[in-house]
């Protein structure tokens, strides 16, 4: 159960962001038994696999965050504590979410508040003093004048439909909503494959990064994309500068492999393959 390797291409990456934020998609547990679909628990050990990576903080608001229960969530949420790795969209109690909704990071003098929302919990009732951030514009638009404390927001949606290559109305309608309201970044995850993503002079969204790292094989599935935000400052005015890196995963030892890097390693013939239909795929939804 080492996952040092599974990032030890990406971790150069990393290592160059001032602040790193990564979808957690499944429960932690310090000891077995570990479990995949339909119930995600995974080894503490892929908290210490971010941790070396250079992950900052995981936004934890996704339909498999209680696969557990309360004790899945709070086991997880101490592991990720005792790492020092930062967490929000799930909270262990009240306390919990009044230290971390938003969760507030300051980089270079800049303060980011970061928010994160589920559509559901796959019908899971959330119990036990656990809270959990659903897609509530009435508990949002509360988030967002809380946020406006900080220089910047970032809303991570957990939302759409899974399999679907293109945003739905309903992501169409969110998004719009977040940034009439004041939130400039939208990042979206758990359909499995690349969205498209869209950018103005004020806003961006990116509808689906996405499986950063899965067992999932399927074309469109068996990768995502980094997104790397650029937030610059001139007095008071702001720029943002997004650039996207698809990154494919590699089976044999389940590595991450973006593509400044895939496009100059020696692959076998079969991983070769799969990897360019990824990077053709993806080049062409995002028109680029």
């Amino acid at each position: 159960y080492d996952f040092t390797q599974t990032f030890k291409y990406v971790k150069p990456i990393f290592e160059e962001a001032d602040l790193v934020v990564a979808n957690l998609e499944t429960t932690l547990a310090e000891m077995p038994p570990y479990t995949g679909y339909p119930r995600f628990r995974s080894p503490a050990t892929v908290a210490d696999a971010l941790k070396k990576a250079d992950v900052d903080a995981v936004v934890m608001a996704n339909n498999h965050t209680l696969d557990y229960g309360a004790d899945g969530v709070r086991q997880t949420l101490q592991i990720l504590n005792d790492r020092g790795i930062m967490h929000t969209g799930t909270f262990a109690d009240s306390t919990d979410y009044i230290a971390n909704n938003p969760l507030f990071i300051e980089r270079r003098g800049v303060r980011v508040a970061i928010l994160n929302y589920t559509y559901g919990t796959n019908g899971i009732p959330v119990r036990g003093g656990i809270i959990v951030n659903h897609i509530d514009t009435t508990a949002i638009l509360k988030d967002v004048a809380r946020a406006s404390a900080a220089d910047c927001t970032i809303a991570y949606l957990h939302w759409g439909d899974e399999y679907a290559r293109h945003e739905n109305e309903s992501q169409r309608r969110i998004a719009e909503f977040f940034h009439r309201n004041g939130v400039r970044t939208v990042i979206g995850a758990h359909p499995h494959v690349i969205q498209p993503y869209e950018q103005t002079d004020s806003t961006i969204t990116v509808y689906s990064l996405g499986n950063f790292v899965s067992n999932q094989r399927k074309r469109y599935c068996d990768g995502g994309l980094i997104a790397t935000l650029d937030i610059s400052f001139v007095g008071d005015s702001a720029t943002y500068t997004l650039e996207l890196m698809p990154a494919w995963v590699r089976r044999a030892d389940y590595a991450v492999i973006p593509q400044c890097v895939g496009d100059t390693i020696q692959m076998s013939r079969a991983d070769s393959v799969a990897y360019r239909l990824f990077m053709a795929d993806t080049a062409e939804l995002l028109g680029k």
